[in-house]
């Protein structure tokens, strides 16, 4: 086995004929063999030469970390998941499970190319897999491959070199709903609860989670204000008190007849323990929204309106808008993170706004005589 010695590193040639190229590592000093042996000495040595200008340069890859399996990064990611909703830990655990580690999960991490990522994307979109659900799992592999180069075992993320587009939100229009809808699907509900419930939502735009877990300790029906403190998470498996998405109380003015419903409605319902919940279901307990929405279902058949309940804070923040709110105040009152959600997802415009608007403009222009 013939040896050669070089001012940095060495090489080898195998008895197979081919050359292996060691370095010593930056730490240690010990001599690491690269991850790959070559065909010709030069080609080795060549390679020997680039490795001392990576780690000269601080940019070289750990070649030991980069044979280990996609399978042995998956761990240390979950570990980052402490302030993750149980929901959103439950879906990214799926989709390694299902998706991600049936692929890659024992593909060595230096391995995997980006149209390895773009066939793999490619069968997902064959399958029949669901736009949210592969943006999802993408996102998840992108993120374990991101500590991968972080901690400098692969040099990039074969994720972000992928050629493959992935598949594009559909654009679906959400109704807009008016006052007098609203009216019908609430005075379609059997109890008060679910009446009250449905104004509030839609003239209130809270969340329901936040909904669901507001106290009365937090109505005002003389200042007609609600602070929103809470969030409740109750799709499956126990429920989960969180604060508010944005993590900050706000403080929303409701009208004046959302108040009085309110008060008529406390006033057959409250036991006087002001901690005691808003909207409890049969229990005392917080309602499921799996429960709720069949409530809701029977309540929009009945009245004959297609809608979801979430449509009913897009009503809130087009009715406010229609009311003379300016977008920032919508921001506030609806708790969003920025404008930009309030005007590209919640702020619909509402059927015959257009015509009002015209109506407005022709009364201007007439003023010119």
């Amino acid at each position: 086995m013939a040896r050669t010695r070089r001012s940095w590193g060495a090489l080898r040639e195998l008895p197979s004929g081919r050359w292996q190229a060691r370095y010593p590592d930056p730490d240690t000093g010990r001599l690491v063999p690269a991850a790959q042996t070559f065909s010709s000495k030069t080609a080795a040595d060549r390679w020997l030469s680039r490795k001392r200008t990576e780690i000269d340069a601080g940019i070289a890859t750990d070649d030991r970390a980069g044979n280990q399996p996609l399978s042995k990064f998956w761990p240390a990611y979950v570990r980052t998941w402490g302030g993750l909703a149980p929901s959103s830990k439950a879906s990214y655990e799926a989709a390694w499970r299902l998706r991600i580690a049936p692929h890659f999960g024992d593909v060595k991490v230096r391995r995997i190319r980006p149209s390895d990522v773009d066939e793999w994307v490619s069968s997902m979109i064959a399958s029949g897999k669901s736009r949210a659900l592969i943006v999802e799992t993408v996102g998840v592999l992108k993120r374990v491959l991101d500590r991968a180069v972080r901690d400098k075992v692969i040099p990039s993320n074969p994720c972000a070199g992928r050629h493959m587009t992935l598949p594009r939100k559909q654009q679906v229009d959400r109704p807009v709903l008016s006052p007098p809808d609203v009216e019908k699907i609430a005075t379609a509900c059997a109890h008060e609860r679910d009446r009250v419930l449905i104004r509030l939502l839609a003239y209130g735009g809270l969340r329901i989670g936040e909904a669901f877990a507001l106290r009365w300790a937090s109505v005002d029906l003389d200042g007609q204000l609600v602070t929103i403190r809470e969030n409740v998470s109750s799709n499956t498996g126990p429920v989960i008190l969180r604060p508010t998405k944005t993590y900050a109380n706000r403080r929303i003015d409701i009208p004046k007849k959302l108040a009085d419903q309110l008060r008529d409605y406390r006033t057959k319902s409250f036991s006087g323990d002001v901690t005691t919940l808003v909207f409890p279901d049969a229990n005392g307990n917080h309602l499921r929204y799996t429960n709720w929405r069949k409530v809701w279902n029977q309540a929009t058949a009945s009245a004959g309106i297609k809608a979801l309940p979430h449509d009913l804070r897009s009503t809130a923040a087009s009715l406010l808008i229609d009311a003379g709110a300016s977008v920032k105040d919508v921001q506030v009152h609806l708790g969003h993170s920025s404008i930009a959600v309030t005007m590209d997802v919640y702020a619909r415009v509402r059927p015959g706004r257009s015509v009002d608007l015209v109506s407005r403009l022709d009364a201007l222009i007439a003023e010119a005589g």
